[in-house]
């Protein structure tokens, strides 16, 4: 991202004295490139409330490294642990890959989730930053991305969403998306880019976008979604009578059909 449009969107932040979480990943390996260390240090400057948090897959990453990371102002690392593009998910493999990278580490490590054929969790004891290595097996936990992607099984969505009211997402051109399944740079997906920042928008416009409202708006409510979202099984909430209940009370006070 453009350095002046990335301490545009720090400073605008921090006139809110914004306390919530700034997280560097999208679709890109961020410690692939150590101006990660400067970047961290900005964020934590100019908006020293904020919880800063990265996504990496762990190919660059070893004690020095966290350790650095996490002086620059780092509070939270998710490594993802992935087998090759081709390979799939047995739980030999994942956990000596998981266990070849907690040694990498040094640090103390356990196992806090443990679901053989689906997904492992490690928490690593680290000074002053929390870091995780979690690996999913896709075929089963895995989400469509915007149908981009084939899963083995269909899924129909009738689910709300709350991403698009809790999150938003900037890509590093500054390319404003309703969520972290939808791509800026997949052509399937131009026509869900909402908004620029590169255009002047302040973050605080471009999370009232009118179509932004819209994507809330269809995603509030049980029902069938439209494209991409009705066959998206991220962040799916359970279907229980008390919690359409409330749904239902938030859409009518607000008036939405």
């Amino acid at each position: 991202m453009d350095e002046n449009l990335y301490l545009k969107i720090l400073r605008e932040l921090g006139s809110i004295e914004y306390g919530g979480v700034i997280t560097y990943s999208r679709y890109n390996e961020p410690l692939a490139d150590r101006i990660i260390l400067s970047r961290l240090r900005q964020a934590r400057e100019l908006v020293p409330n904020a919880i800063l948090s990265t996504h990496t897959n762990g190919d660059y990453l070893d004690r020095a490294y966290i350790e650095e990371l996490r002086d620059a102002g780092l509070n939270r690392l998710r490594v993802q642990t992935y087998l090759g593009n081709k390979k799939k998910f047995s739980d030999a493999a994942v956990l000596t890959r998981m266990s070849r990278q907690l040694n990498n580490f040094g640090f103390p490590y356990k196992f806090t989730t443990v679901i053989p054929l689906v997904r492992y969790i490690a928490t690593v004891r680290v000074r002053g930053i929390e870091v995780t290595l979690d690996a999913r097996n896709f075929d089963v936990i895995g989400v469509d991305r915007g149908q981009t992607i084939s899963l083995p099984k269909s899924y129909e969505r009738i689910s709300p969403c709350l991403i698009v009211f809790q999150h938003l997402y900037i890509d590093y051109d500054g390319s404003i998306v309703p969520c972290c399944n939808i791509r800026s740079d997949e052509p399937r997906h131009k026509q869900y880019v909402v908004e620029n920042l590169r255009d002047g928008t302040t973050i605080f416009e471009a999370f009232a976008n009118s179509a932004l409202a819209d994507w809330r708006r269809s995603l509030l409510r049980y029902g069938k979604k439209k494209p991409p979202c009705n066959t998206c099984s991220y962040e799916v909430l359970p279907d229980s009578a008390d919690l359409r209940a409330k749904i239902e009370d938030i859409a009518s006070r607000h008036n939405i059909n």
